[in-house]
């Protein structure tokens, strides 16, 4: 028997696809829009008229370049829906309300220390629900980066942090919780910014290194959720053992207590500030830049392994791979150059700095959040309480 589909669900359904490009393509035109939809110019003006009542989108106009009619750009409503989200670094946390369009306000932060897994879930959660609290219905959920291993809502394995088979379920409260790892979350909130690319490699160097392969603005998950772990492919010392249990992982090379026992210096108190500062000074010791560039040249090396294996048309640096490869731009580049094969060679993808910056993880954990949460039903159900 076949199933009737009501008029009223069919709009919604419809308002969700429209939300989720809003969400992939910041700021689109009404007609981007309508085109992506493939619905004529009527159809499209009572889809908006709808979205714009229910206080999910608003239209500013855009001034014509030519003749012709003038169109509008479709933006998130400022009092739309939101999730708040957590951004679980190695040495501190950060929350902040994300609305549909990836507009930020960074609500919390603060540093753990290497806390117990326990203690910082417990801090989260209680600045979870006073977000929450403040913000009344407008939260829908909330997502959570880790850098780790993260199956569901599970953290496998986070070995810099220590972290292992915890339930991140447990900061939502009320609010459904989704999670992910953050390489992969930058990666959602980066591909934003090139929307015409269908592959996009993106490269995330924090404490450690990873990233995503993003197939027209999504990323590749993999069976179990746990692809794009590129810091423990084979591309480094195989006498070394990673945190993970794998030998001679390319992410060892950049761990910030192994990069600065090379210098002869202590393990750094805040590893993510130490590198930046490596990276960034801009007269460093002769035996500092020899190791900036072997560092650079990991890099390049690595990127081109992933280049031959994937064949993405842009690649992308996140976190601090960018000021890596700034830092010593010809060993990055030499070492990228003789890693291609010779099908890449002529026409090898640009790799450059991503646009989200520092707040890509908190964008991309949210908009993934959204796409679990803001289905058909739940935007009937906004629609009705704002009504």
């Amino acid at each position: 028997m076949s199933r009737v589909v009501s008029p009223q669900a069919r709009h919604w359904r419809s308002a969700a696809t429209a939300l989720g490009f809003l969400r992939r393509r910041p700021e689109p035109t009404r007609s981007e829009l309508a085109a992506e939809l493939g619905l004529a110019s009527g159809a499209a003006s009572d889809l908006l008229g709808r979205l714009r009542a229910a206080r999910l989108v608003v239209e500013r106009p855009v001034r014509a370049d030519g003749p012709g009619r003038p169109t509008t750009t479709v933006h998130a409503h400022p009092e739309g829906p939101v999730v708040l989200g957590v951004d679980l670094r190695h040495g501190d946390w950060r929350l902040a309300a994300c609305g549909i369009g990836g507009e930020l306000e960074l609500l919390a932060t603060e540093r753990h220390g290497g806390q117990d897994a326990g203690a910082v879930l417990t801090r989260v959660g209680g600045a979870v629900a006073r977000a929450a609290d403040r913000l009344g219905g407008r939260a829908l959920a909330v997502g959570v980066a880790v850098p780790g291993l993260v199956a569901g809502t599970r953290l496998l394995d986070a070995s810099m942090l220590g972290w292992r088979n915890v339930d991140l379920s447990v900061v939502g409260g009320a609010l459904p919780v989704v999670a992910g790892n953050d390489a992969t979350m930058a990666a959602i909130a980066t591909a934003r910014g090139y929307p015409t690319a269908e592959a996009q490699l993106h490269l995330v160097l924090e404490v450690g290194i990873g990233g995503a392969l993003v197939l027209r603005g999504r990323p590749v998950q993999g069976a179990g959720g746990l692809a794009g772990e590129f810091g423990h492919l084979p591309f480094g010392d195989p006498r070394q053992v990673c945190g993970c249990g794998a030998r001679g992982c390319w992410g060892a090379r950049f761990d910030p207590a192994r990069i600065a026992a090379r210098l002869g210096q202590p393990d750094p108190a805040d590893p993510r500030r130490w590198l930046r500062r490596l990276f960034e000074t801009p007269g460093p010791s002769a035996r500092e830049r020899r190791l900036r560039s072997e560092l650079a040249a990991d890099l390049g090396r690595g990127t081109a392994g992933l280049v031959n294996a994937l064949d993405p048309d842009i690649v992308t640096l996140g976190g601090l791979a960018g000021l890596l490869r700034d830092a010593a731009p010809g060993a990055f580049e030499r070492a990228f150059e003789a890693g291609l094969m010779d099908v890449h060679r002529g026409g090898a993808p640009e790799v450059l700095t991503g646009l989200a910056g520092e707040n890509a993880v908190l964008v991309g954990v949210a908009l993934a959040a959204f796409d679990a949460v803001l289905d058909a039903r739940r935007l009937a159900l906004w629609a009705g309480a704002v009504r």
